[in-house]
């Protein structure tokens, strides 16, 4: 009998809203999640693909507990969910120092002495394809590429086993696109990492998902293993997105 397999996360019938008000003072209900659910396992990239505006981020919000109200349950089966941003020039402080910047995970551990700490923050970067001489730097001074990599060291130094990613080549052009999509993979094998891949690139989500989740106006029209969606995608919608890709 085979192993079952372990659960990173549970999304169980997340639904969300919000008010908005017409020029004429009209009151109109915006709907933004319907009824999502999924289970995300132990080592698995998942990919959330769908156009702006179909959710995606407000389920990642919902996920990563900036989201205070929706209806349904979210249920972590693991510590320190960590995520890394489409732009990592804003996600990272500007008027600091790349260590300051890695150092800070650790001291929320409470775990390492600064010489301990120093230490693990040498052995990210270079873990993530940086070397020491980027301490002192600030991220002015790094391109978007080495940006994203100290992104990515920050999220595992908090030694997480679910990582978020939103959009996280999007902002890159397509050569580096490839290198961080290359680190996102090797970083996976290396720490047994479980991904929720989120993009509007079906392309992306091919070179690094093992299944994917297709969502549009918030609700989940398709979900499956990566091949299958792409050699013999059902709904209309995602068709659509499988031939852009192409």
């Amino acid at each position: 009998m085979a192993e079952e397999k372990k659960k990173i996360l549970e999304v169980r019938n997340v639904s969300t809203s919000y008010t908005r008000k017409s020029p004429l003072g009209k009151t109109k209900i915006q709907h933004v999640l319907h009824d999502v659910s999924f289970d995300l396992y132990e080592g698995e990239a998942l990919g959330l693909v769908g156009e702006s505006g179909s959710g995606k981020t407000t389920l990642a919000r919902a996920i990563l507990g900036f989201l205070p109200k929706y209806e349904g349950t979210i249920t972590h089966y693991s510590e320190h969910p960590q995520v890394v941003f489409q732009d990592p020039y804003t996600a990272l402080n500007p008027a600091r120092t790349i260590e300051w910047i890695l150092e800070e995970p650790l001291k929320i551990l409470k775990k390492y002495g600064p010489d301990e700490r120093r230490v693990k923050i040498i052995d990210m970067l270079k873990r993530v394809g940086l070397d020491e001489s980027y301490l002192e730097r600030k991220p002015s001074q790094l391109s978007g590429g080495q940006r994203q990599r100290v992104s990515i060291a920050a999220a595992l130094l908090m030694e997480p086993r679910f990582i978020v990613a939103d959009e996280p080549v999007s902002a890159l052009d397509v050569t580096i696109q490839a290198q961080i999509l290359k680190l996102l993979a090797e970083m996976k094998t290396q720490f047994g990492l479980s991904y929720l891949f989120i993009s509007h690139d079906m392309n992306v989500v091919y070179q690094l998902c093992d299944r994917v989740i297709v969502m549009r106006k918030g609700i989940v029209v398709e979900e499956g293993e990566i091949d299958q969606i792409f050699e013999a995608p059902k709904h209309p919608y995602t068709k659509e997105l499988v031939e852009a890709s192409k």
